[in-house]
């Protein structure tokens, strides 16, 4: 083992010839004060580098012992140049300083965890970003009962706070683990709640038109993809403990590593699979039935659908509407309702490309290029998982299916939704002719909100 330490203090040590900072603009001034405290670190680190065996933990403690060397000299640097009269003496002691105060600043490169100078301005930006939203959603736990999606999106976006909080207290030290960890385990869990949120929202979508539109029963959308969403997790929790006790050991972290990527590209692939029952939903809920030219499943015909043009509203209302749930009629018909499915396209698709930037991000390495360039993050990690939070803000399901959660647990769960269908059927079939069905549909609705008027088409 002291040929490893030898080996790392080689390469560790001050060499100006190989540092990264090779000059400075100005010079360091520490206080003379601190003389017998940087006296009593260096013997207390000296001692410390003799007892400890393990590679990174001795990384750390010689990196310590070399700052407070260059400490030390610059202090005596200064001393000396306070009472020194030959001209000589001041040239050396000036040099001396200057030589350790270019120490110092390549010594906080060397121990930089993010591996790059953090942008002041980006991690401010996005934290304020993730301040509205998160007080947003927190002002909506209180004013109303979407208790599953106000939860969990505030813990996707209280991580996310949390996440970039970490990386600005970052900004006074980039050798903290403590910040270093916070942000990047943050930033880790965070796009879990968030897709919890919609996988429920997803669900509530399949009761609200029908169940018969959906390939799965809709709470096991909520079930199998949360249940996905762990199990990648902890891949990825074990493959980091993996790959840490690899690197204090001085052993080979790829395997961690590799196994970390494998936890993140099982998200992924998870992801993808949601993105096939979600596109089967819409394909069905808008091409099953109908006639006519919007019944055709083209590319046009989709963007129609998912822009919710004027023809589309016609056509929806007249063909499609009598084959949804009669029983939630009155949410359908709330203005945000058919943007609902590009709003949540669009913020899926902004997770989905987050993940797939992550898994490449991973396979890089830790020291790879996307991790040591700042900007990659916050376009497609931070600017991604914005634009999902900021799509949810006027499609909160409070402005989207309404100011009272009547698609609640408990009501997908006993199958109320399809009760309530048969008696609406029922209602239709024994006291109205076909022309009226409209308005006695609502009529008889027996879980109408009523603040909710029908939407009249010109």
């Amino acid at each position: 083992m002291d040929a490893v330490k030898s080996s790392f203090i080689e390469q560790l040590q001050y060499n100006p010839s190989t540092a990264s900072i090779t000059t400075v603009s100005t010079v360091t001034s520490i206080a003379t004060s601190k003389a017998s405290k940087v006296a009593a670190d260096i013997s207390s680190l000296s001692h410390a580098m003799e007892t400890n065996t393990a590679p990174r933990l001795f990384r750390q403690i010689y990196l310590s012992y070399r700052g407070a060397q260059a400490t030390m000299q610059a202090i005596s640097a200064e001393e000396a140049m306070a009472t020194a009269t030959d001209s000589s003496v001041v040239a050396q002691a000036s040099a001396a300083l200057y030589n350790a105060t270019v120490n110092l600043a390549d010594l906080n490169v060397e121990r930089n965890l993010y591996n790059t100078y953090l942008s002041r301005f980006g991690n401010v930006w996005y934290l304020t970003i993730f301040s509205i939203i998160l007080a947003y959603l927190l002002l909506m736990l209180i004013k109303s009962r979407y208790w599953w999606f106000n939860i969990t999106m505030i813990c996707g976006y209280g991580l996310e706070w949390m996440g970039f909080l970490g990386r600005v207290l970052s900004f006074s030290d980039t050798s903290k683990m403590d910040y270093y960890l916070l942000q990047y385990v943050a930033l880790t869990l965070a796009p879990a709640f968030i897709m919890a949120a919609i996988y429920f929202l997803f669900a509530q979508l399949v009761v609200i038109h029908g169940r018969s539109f959906s390939v799965l029963k809709p709470l096991w959308y909520s079930y199998f993809f949360v249940t996905c969403d762990v199990v990648s997790l902890l891949i990825q929790a074990g493959g980091g403990g993996a790959a840490s006790a690899a690197t204090n050991n001085g052993t080979d972290e790829k395997p961690g590593v590799n196994t970390m990527i494998a936890g993140i590209a099982f998200q992924v692939f998870s992801m993808t699979v949601f993105f096939i029952f979600w596109f089967e939903f819409l394909n069905r809920l808008w091409f099953r039935h109908g006639e006519g030219a919007l019944a055709k499943r083209t590319p046009a015909n989709i963007a129609k659908f998912f822009f919710n043009t004027k023809s589309v509203q016609n056509y929806r209302e007249q063909q499609l509407e009598p084959y949804y749930n009669p029983g939630f009629a009155f949410i359908r018909h709330r203005k945000l309702f058919d943007w609902m499915p590009l709003a949540i396209t669009v913020a899926v698709a902004a997770v989905y490309i987050r993940s797939i930037y992550r898994v490449v991000e991973l396979a890089q390495g830790f020291s790879g290029y996307l991790i040591v360039h700042e900007v990659f993050l916050f376009v497609l990690d931070a600017m991604m998982i914005s634009i999902c939070g900021l799509i949810f803000l006027p499609f909160h399901p409070v402005w989207s299916l309404g100011t009272q959660q009547i698609v609640r647990l408990a009501t997908i769960k006993k199958n109320e939704d399809e009760v309530n269908a048969k008696n609406v059927n029922s209602a239709h079939a024994e006291y109205v002719d076909d022309k009226d069905s409209q308005s006695v549909i609502f009529s008889m609705n027996p879980i109408q909100d009523t603040s909710t008027p029908p939407r009249e088409l010109k």
